[in-house]
């Protein structure tokens, strides 16, 4: 990688994460350029979005010789800004994805606060599963613009996928307070509901989203299906996910309407939405959970033995989950021995 600027090694000193970016980005970096062209960049179309891909470039660009580093200089940042940023969205829509962070962490040097491009190396980080980092990066673009709304509910959702639900309940609530009818905040805040097995407080919350501009609908019926499925409203549970199926089908949407059938004593129409998203072993092992969990342990035994069967190779959680069934089966036999 060429030599970063002075000023840049004192940016990323003092902010470990755009360091630890700068060092993931280290093998792009030997191709990229550190300079700035004086070409202003055209207007961004992600910029609406600051989590958005940026649309594909008509073709790559190859990168120049690096000139000098430009020494503080404000029309001369911006320049740098906006160019190091445009070919880190390049990058980008190119799955160079080293490559975009090494630009954008450029980038940073000149606009260190720059909430839009914190959160593309967050959402690229989230791409490649480094949750810890993305996680620090949508915290210093929400820090650094607090009152966008898309930033902290991304963040708010890193933080439900790592069960930090009291963070995530904080957050959501600080876009409610700005924007009371926000759907996915509103979606958000039920999804913590049910995290906090209050099923009644979450549908509330879920009625609100539906009724909210720009819903995801399938999601948020999904979310409201599952929990009227928990407060055994099976025929609203029902309505609701298959109305959410009717949208987008959904795999969570597809388990939950198979809980429920089973609840409904329909084993065969469960049996039959599993397979929409799951092979027949799988399937009959999610039918066995569900029996099990509603204490039918002998019903539960028989799908996990099917579970079993139709594997084609060892399938260490069905056996290990006929093992928990004929436990309970022993246990029950053995309690009910000892009253008579």
């Amino acid at each position: 990688m060429p030599p970063l600027p002075n000023r840049t090694v004192a940016i990323l000193a003092a902010v470990p994460l755009l360091l630890q970016l700068a060092g993931c980005a280290s093998s792009a970096g030997t191709r990229a350029d550190t300079s700035a062209t004086t070409a202003a960049a055209p207007a961004n179309p992600a910029a609406a979005d600051p989590m958005a891909k940026p649309d594909k470039p008509d073709k790559p660009d190859k990168p120049d010789k690096p000139d000098k580093p430009v020494h503080s200089n404000t029309a001369a940042d911006t320049k740098a800004f906006a160019e190091a940023v445009k070919r880190g969205d390049k990058a980008w829509q190119a799955n160079e994805l080293d490559r975009a962070v090494y630009y954008y962490v450029l980038a940073l040097e000149r606009s260190p606060q720059d909430a839009p491009t914190l959160a593309k190396i967050g959402a690229i980080k989230q791409q490649r599963g480094e949750t810890a980092l993305a996680e620090k990066a949508f915290e210093m673009a929400h820090t650094a613009q607090p009152d966008e709304p898309r930033i902290a509910e991304r963040l708010a959702q890193l933080y439900m996928q790592q069960a930090k639900v009291d963070s995530a309940a904080r957050i959501y609530s600080e876009v409610l307070a700005l924007h009371p009818q926000r759907a996915r905040s509103l979606d958000g805040m039920g999804e913590v509901c049910i995290l906090r097995t209050d099923y009644v407080q979450s549908i509330h919350y879920f009625d609100q989203a539906l009724q909210a501009d720009q819903a995801d609908a399938a999601s948020v019926l999904t979310h409201r299906g599952y929990a009227k499925l928990r407060v055994l409203d099976l025929p609203g549970a029902e309505a609701d996910l298959r109305g959410a199926l009717a949208v987008t089908p959904r795999p969570d949407a597809w388990r939950y309407l198979a809980d429920l059938q089973v609840r409904q004593h329909d084993n065969a129409g469960a049996f039959a939405s599993l397979l929409k998203i799951m092979d027949s072993a799988h399937a009959y092992n999610e039918i066995g959970m569900v029996l099990l969990n509603m204490n039918s342990y002998g019903d539960s035994q028989a799908y996990f033995a099917k579970a079993i069967s139709a594997s084609p190779t060892w399938y260490e959680e069905a056996q290990s989950n006929l093992e928990l069934a004929e436990e309970h089966l022993k246990s029950h036999a053995e309690v009910g021995g000892a009253a008579r």
